[in-house]
């Protein structure tokens, strides 16, 4: 009985016919599906003929592309690329199948951890009630909780006025009437103030934050949303993304998107649109307004796996003027690369791969703005990591370098009490990463690395920053069980006791006819050109205690 034959697909898909791969014909192919391609093929219009009305039950519906916005997010022939993309997004999803890898048996639970410092409270459990403004603290105190926050945030988040704001706030202690909704404005700012000023949260904090909820909670709309409620809620989003839930921070972050669709800010309608029009602000103050606003809906969507809000035009806002002083422009330039990262666009090696040197090569200047240049990094490199691409040994050094910068940042901003959600949320991440890419010049990195997360949660002792800091020393630990497990089977495979003791093999030449198999071992591994085949077969590195000597790397955890 002959064999059957294998049959070959009578179509084959646009990626395998490009890179001339075998493809099965199915939709999505074997081929697209382990490499991550967007599979999808070409089909040739045929002589149009007549054809009978179908019904809606018997409608078929063509192939679909992720980058169709029609059809449903979950369908299509993309779904199990999508589902590998938000996984690889969000940290939580990541860490857990870091965790699974290592020991299935001990891995962490699936969450956020290291997303912030966690949750500001006092040591009684109070419900205090809102508050008139001015009966919360004096006119010089909210004076000086504004400086902290013009100080240290709106550098990089910059998109008040600070001359209108200190004149506002002056007119509103002498007037003693309620300025509506810019009392959301003052509230918030002295909110972040607190924040930024003080290591342990106060009454007065607890009672601006309260204040600001009320204001925008309660405000009534009779028509397109003004700059003051808008800022009021960006504001929010900025206290609850440092501080609260990724949930709340993300109802929050896309109600300030919908308003400021709703407002007219973004997109900017065209001239004779009979459409209401932005409300009146300084343009470059707009630009600023809408881009911290998107940077902060990006990437709680992100981390959570949810969808961000998108508008009916996804063109971005113009990038920021520059100000003396002033970085929020590196911040929002990091904005079109994140955006482009979106779950339901694939990217191919070579995409990943561009986008993570084009990242490397951005000149970012202060500690805030470093530590997003390194969010982003990471998240390129969970993208890399999760479609089994590798990045040559240049890269990776720079990888580590701007890693290493980053913690250096962090504790910069730990020790001088700016809790910005990155100083927990990146080096917990970069502890994962190190993980994942497992070499010698990134596992070197963990003892900073630990230390780093160590000391942001020894500033602030939450049970967030606790809780960090017990699941990264339980990956690094079970890593370093697995590695001694494995160092023992490789003990006892060259101790054999019941096995007759050869003797050392003499010194082999890789240049001789007889191991002319290593070359074309080395051909067809590219990751083995890296290494010294004469040093590698030198006798001495055949001694079981010079192999066995690895294990004095791993015991700075035990």
């Amino acid at each position: 009985m002959q064999p059957h034959k294998r049959k070959r697909a009578r179509l084959a898909c646009q990626p395998c016919r490009e890179r001339k791969r075998k493809c099965d014909g199915s939709d999505p192919c074997v081929t697209c599906s382990d490499w991550g391609y967007r599979c999808h093929y070409e089909v040739y219009p045929r002589k149009p003929r007549a054809a009978k009305p179908t019904s809606p039950a018997t409608h078929v519906e063509p192939h679909s592309s992720p980058h169709d916005t029609s059809g449903p997010a979950t369908g299509g022939s993309d779904h199990s690329g999508l589902v590998r993309r938000l996984e690889a997004n969000s940290g939580a999803a990541f860490v857990r199948k870091l965790g699974l890898k290592i020991d299935p048996a001990k891995a962490p639970k699936l969450n956020l951890f290291g997303w912030n410092i966690g949750a500001r409270q006092l040591s009684a459990s109070l419900q205090p009630t809102p508050l008139r403004l001015t009966e919360i603290t004096s006119l010089g105190h909210m004076k000086e909780l504004a400086q902290a926050y013009f100080t240290k945030v709106d550098p990089c988040y910059g998109f008040i006025d600070r001359h209108e704001f200190f004149e506002r706030l002056e007119a509103r202690w002498q007037s003693h009437v309620s300025a509506a909704i810019f009392d959301s404005v003052l509230a918030g700012v002295a909110a972040i103030g607190c924040l930024f000023s003080q290591k342990n949260p106060t009454m007065t904090e607890i009672h601006l934050t309260q204040t600001a909820v009320c204001c925008l909670d309660t405000h009534r709309l009779s028509g397109p949303p003004n700059i003051d409620l808008l800022t009021g809620w960006v504001l929010r989003s900025i206290y609850l993304r440092m501080t609260d839930s990724p949930y709340a921070t993300w109802i929050a972050s896309s109600t300030t998107m919908h308003l400021l669709e709703a407002s007219g800010l973004h997109p900017e309608p065209s001239p004779d649109s009979v459409l209401p029009h932005g409300a009146k602000c300084d343009p470059d103050i707009r630009r600023r307004l809408v881009g911290v606003a998107h940077h902060l809906n990006v990437w709680t969507s992100f981390d959570l796996g949810l969808s961000r809000v998108s508008f009916q035009r996804n063109d971005l806002p113009t990038p920021p003027a520059p100000k003396a002083g002033d970085y929020t422009g590196e911040v929002l330039g990091l904005l079109p690369m994140s955006v482009s990262l979106d779950p339901g666009k694939s990217k191919d090696e070579t995409d990943l791969t561009s986008a993570l040197c084009t990242l490397l090569d951005g000149s970012h200047t202060q500690p805030p703005s470093v530590l997003a240049q390194c969010n982003l990094v990471l998240c390129v490199l969970r993208r890399i990591h999760t479609q089994n691409l590798d990045i040559s040994s240049p890269v990776a050094g720079r990888v580590l370098q701007l890693l290493s910068n980053g913690l250096a940042c962090a504790r910069r901003m730990a020790l001088d009490y700016s809790p910005w959600h990155q100083v927990a949320n990146v080096p917990f991440q970069i502890i994962c990463v190190l993980l994942t890419m497992d070499t010698r010049p990134s596992l070197a990195m963990l003892p900073e690395a630990m230390q780093t997360l160590s000391l942001v949660a020894s500033t602030y002792d939450t049970e967030t920053m606790r809780e960090a800091y017990s699941a990264a020393y339980l990956l690094v630990f079970l890593h370093q069980k697995r590695r001694k497990d494995d160092l023992a089977i490789f003990g006892a495979a060259l101790n054999c006791q019941n096995e007759k003791q050869f003797e050392s093999p003499p010194h082999l030449d890789p240049a001789s006819e007889e191991y002319s198999w290593l070359g074309a071992l080395v051909a067809d591994m590219p990751g083995l050109q890296r290494i010294d085949l004469d040093q590698f077969l030198n006798s001495e590195m055949m001694d079981p205690s010079t192999l066995l000597n690895g294990t004095t790397l791993l015991n700075g955890f035990d």
